[in-house]
């Protein structure tokens, strides 16, 4: 894939997942921040996991499981089973 064939891929991709942000956002009364929905930020979290062996979540540890992020760790799972993830 070139880089321009794999550009296009992305962006389709994240426009299909904005799209299904905002159904939830409609449903739900989510409100979902412009910061969430820009590519760069992601670009660069992807590319920090894919690039890392650790990848370390921090929490607030007055209330731990509203801070994790399970999504994420799933995400490093499905990039490298190999990948260390801390909590």
């Amino acid at each position: 894939m070139t880089i321009q064939e794999f550009k296009i891929y992305e962006k389709k991709e994240f426009l299909e997942w904005k799209k299904k942000l905002s159904v939830l956002e409609e449903l739900h009364s989510y409100v979902i921040t412009p910061y969430e929905t820009n590519i760069e930020r992601w670009r660069q979290l992807w590319r920090v996991i894919e690039h890392s062996d650790v990848i370390v979540q921090i929490v607030d540890a007055r209330n731990p499981l509203l801070f994790r992020c399970t999504d994420l760790e799933q995400y490093v799972k499905e990039v490298n089973h190999n990948k260390l993830l801390q909590l």
